[in-house]
């Protein structure tokens, strides 16, 4: 959805730049980068600036470009005039939630503030129809007024009204606050407040919801739960629990989580493997594919690239690093794709210790929900799988990552690891924590399959054109190519590099190339699929020419990584590096890449004629 009313040029023009304060809009930048949990990387990240683009922004010494308004108005959730012109009311974050599930509603909710007040009814519009259990509903509200940042809550068809004179909750400290508490069904329920305030003062590590700490109504029908709101430093929050089932505080009493018996372990069985070698060589397409199909959706690893863009990506770090073959190093492929499917997404990078707690949390729920969590350095090295169970209560987390084949080809006759395996479901268990971690949520309408070819091929433009962002040392389209071309010609290098280092930039190089193999491959089975989708003949005609490029790319690549030495085999029998690598090979390579960059370009002219014709 889209929350700018007017283009921001039509809007700068029609207030006046003089009415725009860099110090109020800095000011709400910060108040709203901060509210949706994002540091400043990670909204420069989103949008394509570095982050000391946003630390002037929110110190005032500069406003964001005109062209980066839009994007920064979908990040933050807020139209574009709430951001430049701030009222002294502002809504931070709206959520709808029934303690167990949640929905942003930030951008249904702020339309309602007028003359810095807001009023109106949390009613049947805000929630989605599939939450249809009698478990209670509530809204929770964070707001900005001159005085500061506060919090509130209201049930489900209750009337919220709120000024910039009202005094809400505000964040606590490092323990929680249990701010109400509700017991019943949407039906009939009573406040449990009081008994719950009572219950704290005996430091339970948890406790369960049943009719002897909390009396049901008499004239209660159906289930009941027991729903409680509370504070803490990070704001307000909401959990909620059928009765028999139980409420955990975390180990710092910073946040509640429910369980039952059940829900000691949760495992998503059959689950396919993922692995190299198949076709899906990009680790994190191939995660986010599975993720998809466990919820049910109908797609294929070659559409995931497709629809995200990341089968036009290349990427290249001047040291030689592996990571370069990563599809989100300089571009977050997974925003794209998200809207193409029309789910919404939560993404968690390089958490600290006490962020940690509340994610696994948000993990262990996803998992109970059919959800499986995307993330990066499950096993063995830095490349993307599924999180796909728990054991333990989740003190033990499962998964499929792309290395699992060699983990089960090792310990195939090792007896205490097929134990573990019987317990598991024959899912390996998460040895790190995750740096980058993406959660699938609910999904909405999502936009046409023509839509997103068209959106694809805009991203396939943007990025073989893109700079690498200030703080990145990654180059990516066609300075990547041209950077790596350069790599392979430096003869100086070559002839002054020991055995390890020629070895090591060998296996980058091979790496690098079978990422680079597999997306043109990926793109040209896209475009493929795609052809029936255009009915104009001159853009069906650029389509198919298109197609049959990048098949002709996808071949020379082929070619080009079969006849490289494989780092594997030469580790295997001793072979020297420097020997099994020739300077010819690296001289054809470069000429490959350079045709590669050639190809390219006639690419982006036939889709540039595509996107010319919509």
């Amino acid at each position: 959805m889209e929350y700018n009313r007017l283009t921001t040029s039509e809007f700068i023009m029609g207030v006046g730049l003089s009415m725009i304060s860099s110090d109020k809009v800095g000011k709400r930048i910060s108040s709203l980068r901060k509210a949706k949990g994002l540091s400043q990387e990670q909204l420069a990240e989103q949008l394509h600036v570095s982050a000391q683009a946003i630390s002037k922004w929110e110190t005032g010494k500069s406003l964001p470009e005109t062209a980066t308004l839009p994007l920064l108005s979908t990040a933050l959730n807020h139209p574009i005039d709430s951001i430049l012109l701030p009222q002294e009311l502002v809504v931070l974050s709206a959520i709808c939630t029934d303690g167990q599930q949640q929905l942003d509603v930030t951008h249904l909710v702020n339309p309602f503030v007028a003359s810095d007040r807001l009023s109106l009814v949390a009613g049947e519009p805000l929630f989605p129809h599939s939450w249809t259990d009698g478990c209670l509903k509530l809204l929770l509200v964070t707001y900005e007024t001159p005085a500061g940042i506060y919090s509130t809550y209201v049930l489900k068809d209750q009337l919220l009204t709120i000024d910039v004179h009202s005094d809400g909750y505000t964040s606590g400290g490092n323990e929680l606050q249990i701010i109400a508490a509700n017991y019943g069904n949407e039906q009939a329920n009573r406040s449990v407040t009081a008994k719950m305030k009572h219950y704290e003062h005996f430091r339970w590590t948890h406790f369960t919801a049943s009719h002897e700490l909390f009396p049901s109504l008499i004239n209660s029908e159906g289930n009941d739960y027991l729903l409680l709101v509370y504070l803490n430093a990070e704001g307000i929050h909401a959990v909620s629990c059928a009765e028999g089932e139980q409420i955990h505080y975390s180990p710092d009493r910073s946040c509640l989580y429910r369980i039952n018996s059940s829900q000691q372990q949760c495992i998503l069985e059959g689950t396919p493997r993922l692995a190299f070698g198949r076709n899906q060589d990009c680790s994190w397409a191939g995660a986010m594919a599975l993720s998809l199909a466990a919820r049910g959706i109908e797609t294929s690893y070659d559409q995931v690239m497709g629809y995200s863009g990341a089968c036009w990506r290349v990427a290249f770090e001047p040291v030689w690093d592996y990571s370069s073959a990563d599809a989100l190093v300089v571009y977050d492929y997974s925003i794209p794709v998200c809207k193409a499917y029309g789910i919404s997404a939560s993404r968690a990078n390089r958490l600290g210790p006490q962020q940690r707690a509340a994610e696994k949390l948000a993990i262990l729920e996803d998992i109970r929900q059919g959800r499986l969590p995307i993330a990066i350095n499950l096993r063995v090295a830095p490349e993307w799988g599924v999180i796909t169970g728990y054991l333990e209560a989740g003190n033990v987390l499962l998964c499929r990552s792309y290395f699992d084949d060699e983990t089960f080809g090792e310990l195939e006759a090792d007896p205490e690891f097929q134990a573990h395996m019987k317990v598991s479901k024959g899912h390996l268990y998460v040895d790190h924590w995750p740096y980058r971690i993406i959660r699938l949520g609910d999904q909405s309408e999502a936009p046409s399959t023509l839509e997103n070819l068209y959106a694809s091929l805009r991203i396939k433009l943007a990025s073989m054109q893109s700079e690498a962002a200030a703080n990145s040392s990654y180059a990516s389209g066609y300075k990547a190519l041209e950077m790596w071309a350069a790599g392979l010609l430096d003869y100086h290098w070559y002839a002054a590099a020991d055995e390890e280092a020629f070895s090591r930039r060998l296996s980058v190089n091979h790496f690098c190339m079978m990422a680079l193999t597999d997306a043109r491959r990926s793109a040209a089975a896209y475009l493929h699929e795609s052809l029936p989708l255009v009915n104009d003949p001159r853009q069906q005609a650029a389509l198919s020419e298109m197609a049959e490029l990048y098949g002709e790319m996808a071949e020379l690549l082929e070619t080009c990584y079969e006849e490289l030495p494989d780092p594997a085999v030469i580790k295997k029998t001793g072979t020297s590096p420097s020997h099994s690598w020739t300077t010819r090979q690296r001289e054809q390579q470069a000429e490959l890449l350079a045709k590669v960059a050639s190809l390219e370009h006639q690419g982006d002219t036939l889709a540039q004629t595509v996107l010319s014709l919509t």
